[in-house]
């Protein structure tokens, strides 16, 4: 059994009784109306790395800002641990807003058409828990990579393809052991 759960890994984790402490770190994006060739490359602002590497449940944004094929800008990142939460939070989007304006000031005359938000399976050391789960025989875990899915998805999906076929994975996978969390208390 293959824990590719996201954000609700922890509860796949339980059915299995073990503990993995995947929590959701709600994220929003905006959308602008169609902007062909006005942003060409993913801009992040430097303080994007320190958001991602922050303990703190409270809301943390800096401007990420990235042109889409079909002309419209997106426009993140924001953090915060406040459950699945799925509200709107005014504050965040505009706190994007004004962070991707700092970054490309012509935005600030941009209409946004739409904003859309999501969860970051996010674990407490910022790794996520990749490969065969010592506890349970038979299970591995792929989740855990808060931002980076996406990004990741494809080179976790051929360590845990390796690990099920009998294959070395390659890179070690000691730092992303499912079982390197204390279990809960009962």
């Amino acid at each position: 059994v293959v824990n590719a759960a996201g954000t609700w890994g922890a509860d796949v984790a339980a059915l299995a009784g073990v503990t993995l402490p995947v929590l959701p770190r709600r994220g929003f994006v905006l959308v602008t109306e169609p902007l062909p060739r006005r942003v060409r490359h993913k801009v992040y602002a430097a303080d994007y790395v320190a958001d991602v590497a922050s303990d703190t449940a409270g809301l943390r944004t800096s401007p990420v800002v990235e042109g889409t094929a079909a002309g419209p800008v997106l426009i993140g990142a924001s953090r915060e641990r406040v459950g699945f939460d799925r509200s709107f939070s005014l504050p965040a989007v505009r706190a994007l807003a004004a962070g991707a304006v700092r970054l490309f000031p012509f935005l600030s005359d941009v209409r946004a058409l739409r904003a859309y938000q999501g969860f970051r399976p996010y674990l407490p050391d910022h790794l996520p828990a990749i490969g065969p789960d010592a506890r349970v025989p038979g299970l591995l875990h792929a989740c855990g990579h808060e931002g980076a899915g996406i990004g990741l998805a494809t080179g976790t999906g051929q360590l845990i393809a390796r690990v099920l076929t009998g294959e070395a994975p390659g890179p070690r996978l000691d730092p992303f052991r499912p079982d390197r969390f204390p279990e809960e208390a009962a």
